[in-house]
């Protein structure tokens, strides 16, 4: 179906294995696209205004452009070959509806595969619905048994929980009548293979009997498998610790994955103790109601939609959802504090990294707070507080799209002057100084009336960075003067360092450059007492620019490198754009033009995926001169060297440009004669496209099943493809001549998953 149609939506109800099916395609499809797989998962995502934002992010794309996010999106799409795997759109039906047919409108190459319990209805749309799996006939052997994919699933899972288990002529009709109870739903069959631990088959299918009335009786309009999957939710739930049915319920008020210390601190009073947590949440993973992951070395922790639905109407019930929504804020506002001081002192990429694990908690938090003036308050303080992330992670839109609805809930509440604060650097770094300089004025007079002066520092450095947008650096010098004098008195190293680049940025441009560098320094031993690396790599880049233009390559280079590293570290792909640039210069200046084109289509790769259009103006004479030297030198290969770049993905751009040893490079097909098809092989592949068998095939062209068998393979080979399927999305997709793609992103969510 993704061969022919670029939408594709898997329909079915919840836990029938729609998630698990859409990965498992892209993951065996992810050859046939050039620009590789992504997937956008939905499920912890509520607020439908965020949902470009959310596919922006799950594309590797960041928000710094003034653009809005679908706007953004499409225009970054545009010409790429790429297949999206939109998870979970049933509850943002319309939104997703208006944004896969944005993206196919304007994005001729890229294909969407949708999963859905309702579909799109967007034209061209191909829906294929995503049935239970097979149950098995009556009086069957256990041999015949094995033939129903219910009947395989459920012994393979059991096998795994209890490896005594086997399926014998003596539990046969059991398992046989437990499938079919279950309807087949893949999500249910799991769910009671776990029970083979401490129950026999025909325990199972008594437990679910009385359920089954109970839930009819409920509710006579449900669907029979959502009466089915309700039923062994209750049972699944009632055959827990009082503890950890409280657990599940209370581990529901997350959005997205979460860690012990976030449950800690949200699950527990009297009614659950902290020290119980740690084994509550052990017993959830135990019994599959939970699925844990790793990050950053940190177990994370996340329940499937279908099962934090059920502990969410668990939750209200007991009518706790409110005070659970609560305690989730408050909590949550706690880690945006700490995270600031963190990422003001020593332990920056940790806290960055934690922030970007919890965005999903932390826009749920911020739904909380938008909901009125109170609640505003908190959601004022806690998007000040993460200033410094919005623009590390680049996510600038969205910060000030937060800061803009709470400010018009409470503008006038003493937490406004802190997001006033933030909200104008963000709209000055997004290029409208107008706008960022009215806020700025606001700021300034709201923290003088209500005495709040350890803002107007950080005003004062505002005001500079937007006079530098404005091309005033003597009026910028000035600010960032008082900024460095407010922040000094106050003992505010991180706002000195700031002040310090920013002073030799002005001071650079001024002609000032012996004192620039000498700022650059200030800034670099303050950073090393601190264990700083943001602002580190910031004044490092400065110094390797000076350098460059001082005609002192070798320490430009080496200033980019570190800088590079850092900026990796942070995953700040225009900052590691920006460095891989000087180091494009230094190269073509000793002469290995053919490596310092290839960064150059790096660099053009890193800078379209933050939306950013072009370089900074003082570094275009630069770019300018690097390029023409290179086509030049290199002649009509310049732009065979420049796509290998563009090609590349980030980590092998990185190799290249630190000269590590690096990831192979994904070549132009024309620097690959030897994997060309045979004008046969092409032949044959269009027909492997249109679903003919070898035998088919080989009817067809009048040769032996064997000879199409032995084509097939080399076009495998060839290709770096491993099915029949692949081959013909490769061929539909109209990218023949370029069949492998550079890379495949999947988040290890899914890989958990099963995928």
């Amino acid at each position: 179906m993704l061969g022919n149609n670029r939408p594709v939506t898997l329909l079915g109800v919840g836990g029938v294995g729609k998630t698990r099916l859409a990965l498992r395609a892209a993951h065996d499809l992810h050859r046939a696209f050039h620009d590789g797989v992504y997937v956008v998962d939905l499920a912890g995502l509520s607020d439908t205004r965020l949902l470009a934002q959310t596919a922006v992010a799950a594309l590797d794309l960041r928000d710094d452009s003034p653009l809005q996010p679908t706007e953004r999106l499409v225009e970054q799409l545009a010409d790429r070959q790429l297949l999206i795997v939109l998870d979970n759109c049933e509850h943002l039906i319309d939104d997703c509806a208006a944004l896969v047919d944005a993206i196919l409108s304007s994005c001729p190459d890229v294909r969407v595969l949708a999963t859905s319990r309702t579909a799109l209805q967007i034209e061209a749309e191909c829906t294929l619905p995503v049935p239970p799996l097979s149950v098995p006939a009556d009086d069957l052997s256990p041999e015949a048994l094995l033939a129903s994919d219910a009947v395989q699933l459920f012994t393979a899972r059991a096998t795994a929980c209890y490896p005594d288990f086997e399926l014998t002529e003596g539990n046969a009709a059991v398992v046989a009548e437990l499938c079919r109870r279950l309807d087949g739903i893949p999500l249910a069959l799991e769910l009671a293979a776990v029970r083979i631990r401490s129950l026999s088959v025909a325990q199972i299918l008594d437990g679910l009997s009385d359920r089954y009335r109970l839930l009819t009786q409920g509710s006579r309009t449900a669907l029979p498998r959502q009466r089915t999957l309700r039923s062994l939710m209750d049972w699944s739930y009632d055959l827990l610790t009082e503890d950890a049915q409280l657990m599940w319920a209370r581990i529901s008020v997350f959005a997205g994955s979460f860690e012990l210390d976030a449950a800690e601190g949200i699950c527990t009073d009297d009614a659950l103790p902290r020290e119980d947590v740690l084994y509550l949440l052990a017993e959830l993973v135990d019994k599959s109601v939970l699925l844990r992951d790793e990050r950053d070395g940190q177990a994370r922790y996340q329940l499937l939609e279908t099962i934090k639905e059920y502990g969410l109407n668990r939750l209200r019930t007991a009518g706790e959802l409110a005070t659970l929504r609560r305690r989730h804020r408050d909590w949550y506002a706690g880690l945006t504090a700490k995270s600031l001081a963190q990422l003001e002192d020593g332990e920056q990429v940790e806290a960055y990294h934690r922030l970007r694990a919890e965005q999903a908690n932390l826009r749920a938090a911020f739904d909380l707070c938008t909901t009125s003036a109170e609640h505003a308050r908190i959601g004022l303080r806690m998007a000040a507080d993460l200033r410094h992330f919005w623009v590390m992670s680049g996510t600038f839109s969205e910060g000030r799209r937060w800061l803009r609805e709470l400010l018009a809930l409470a503008p006038d509440a003493p937490e406004a002057v802190g997001a006033l604060t933030a909200v104008s650097k963000l709209t000055v770094l997004q290029a409208d100084v107008a706008e960022g300089r009215r806020l700025l004025a606001q700021a300034r007079v709201l923290a003088t009336s209500t005495g709040q002066e350890a803002w107007l520092a950080e005003i004062t450095h505002n005001e500079g960075i937007a006079s530098l947008f404005h091309g005033d650096p003597a009026t910028a010098l000035t600010h960032f003067t008082d900024s460095y004098d407010a922040h000094k008195k106050a003992g505010n190293d991180f706002g000195i360092m700031f002040a310090l680049i920013q002073s030799a940025a002005a001071r650079s441009l001024l002609g000032e450059t012996s004192y620039a560098l000498e700022l650059c320094e200030e800034c670099l031993e303050i950073s090393e007492r601190h264990g700083d690396r943001w602002c580190a790599a910031l004044a490092m880049w400065t110094q390797a620019l000076l350098r460059w233009h001082w005609n002192e390559a070798e320490r430009a280079e080496a200033l980019a490198a570190e800088t590079l590293a850092i900026k990796e570290a942070f995953d700040d792909r225009l900052g590691m754009a920006m460095a891989m640039e000087l180091i494009a210069w230094v190269t073509e200046k000793r002469g290995q033009h053919a490596r310092a084109a290839t960064l150059l289509g790096a660099v053009q790769s890193a800078m379209r995926s933050v939306g950013a259009p072009s370089l900074f103006k003082h570094l275009e004479r630069g770019h300018a001169v690097c390029e023409e030297r290179t086509r030049a030198a290199l002649g009509e290969t310049w732009q065979t060297h420049v796509d290998k770049g563009a090609a590349m993905d980030i980590d092998s751009a990185l190799s290249l440009a630190l000269r590590r040893t690096a990831k192979p490079i994904v070549a132009h097909h024309a620097d690959r004669p030897d994997d060309d098809l045979t004008s046969r092989e092409r032949e044959i592949a269009q027909l492997v496209a249109q679903g003919l068998s070898n035998r088919d095939i080989a009817a067809s062209l009048v040769i032996s099943p064997r000879t199409a068998e032995k084509h097939v393979e080399k076009i495998l080979t060839k290709l770096g493809l491993s099915s029949r399927t692949q081959i013909g999305v490769w061929f539909a997709t109209g990218h023949q001549d370029d069949p492998a793609p550079p890379h495949s992103r999947f988040h290890d969510r899914h890989q958990a998953l099963g995928a």
